[in-house]
């Protein structure tokens, strides 16, 4: 299979999200609609980019303990509600899963902005996929872009 990404096009996919689509989301996935969970959803939809679970943590409005976080977080990811990001050194952001993107769990590109930090969702262009040894079966790709996002290149 033959994928090529065309930087240029960028498309972030970050939906922002109203109070019905938050109930609509975690009615679709048979979630209880909780304060923690909706707050989480509010806070990850409106970001602009991926947050790490400390940064969650830090806008939520009330202060919910690490452990409800991270229960809610593993929740969400079980559910594909949303989908996690690893950066280089073990740092894992979290961000919305387009919905409307079947695509989305097989094939995703992140963007790393080098001066910021922001990590970003992005379309799906195609890209080359990697040719695998025998015997080695992908799940998935990710392909994590690194250079200056469009906030930090003017």
């Amino acid at each position: 299979m033959k994928y090529i990404i065309f930087a240029t096009a960028l498309q972030i996919l970050i939906p922002n999200l109203t109070m019905n689509d938050i109930n609509a989301l975690l009615e679709e996935n048979n979630l209880s609609r909780t304060p923690c969970r909706v707050e989480i959803l509010k806070t990850l939809s409106q970001a602009g980019s991926a947050l790490s679970e400390s940064e969650i943590r830090d806008k939520l409005g009330y202060n919910y303990d690490r452990t409800t976080v991270y229960r809610t977080l593993r929740n969400f990811l079980n559910q594909n509600v949303i989908h996690s990001i690893s950066l280089d050194g073990g740092e894992v952001r979290y961000a919305m899963t387009p919905h409307k993107d079947k695509s989305h769990s097989t094939h995703h590109v992140h963007f790393y902005c080098n001066q910021c930090s922001g990590v970003y969702c992005i379309s799906h262009k195609p890209f080359d996929t990697p040719k695998l040894p025998s015997g080695f079966s992908p799940d998935s790709y990710d392909l994590l872009v690194h250079g200056k996002c469009k906030k930090c290149t003017h």
